[in-house]
């Protein structure tokens, strides 16, 4: 069912400035993430379109996107104590046609160290160079909707269910610099 979404490519390109009052706001500049898609079905297909999750792995320059619902992975000593899953941003591609998803970046990951003391402890870790993007798209015939009175673990439960996930690891073309 996978083969009915093609990735196709995916481009980086350099973050871009936010305007003083997003930065009031504490908005921080973003990359651009580029995934070019084709459907090769007969079909019109509804495909995530924003990010639910991201990694970047430093050593080896791999910037993970998870434009699905992903696997519910907390620490062992974390608990989550506030749920509110919200429905995707979707496009539609129609069938034979190809798009293109824009996904905004943070330039920096927030990483978990240890730490002295209660609490846990951070550190920020710029974006510097992307050699692959790993990606995980979802996509179904019919799109997301909310369901009015759900609960939310029902709801994570339909959108992990919800259609098909098509997965690649890519190299990006229209690198940014690793300058920075």
């Amino acid at each position: 069912m996978s083969d009915q979404l093609q990735i196709l490519g995916v481009r980086v390109q350099p973050a871009t400035a936010v305007s003083e009052e997003d930065a009031a706001h504490h908005v921080q500049e973003r990359l651009h993430v580029l995934v070019d898609v084709e459907n090769s079905s007969q079909a019109t297909l509804h495909v995530w379109s924003a990010r639910r999750a991201f990694e970047y792995d430093a050593t080896t320059h791999v910037l993970t996107l998870h434009l699905a619902e992903a696997e519910p992975k907390l620490p062992p000593d974390i608990v989550l104590i506030s749920d509110h899953p919200r429905v995707p941003s979707q496009v539609t591609v129609e069938a034979g046609a190809r798009a293109t998803i824009d996904v905004p970046v943070p330039t920096t990951v927030r990483r978990r160290v240890p730490g002295e003391g209660l609490g846990m402890s951070f550190v920020e870790e710029p974006i510097r160079q992307i050699d692959q993007v790993a990606l995980h798209v979802q996509f179904a015939d019919v799109p997301f909707q909310q369901v009015v009175g759900e609960s939310p673990s029902d709801h994570r439960d339909r959108l992990r269910a919800h259609g098909h996930v098509v997965r690649t690891t890519l190299k990006p073309t229209g690198k940014r610099s690793s300058k920075r």
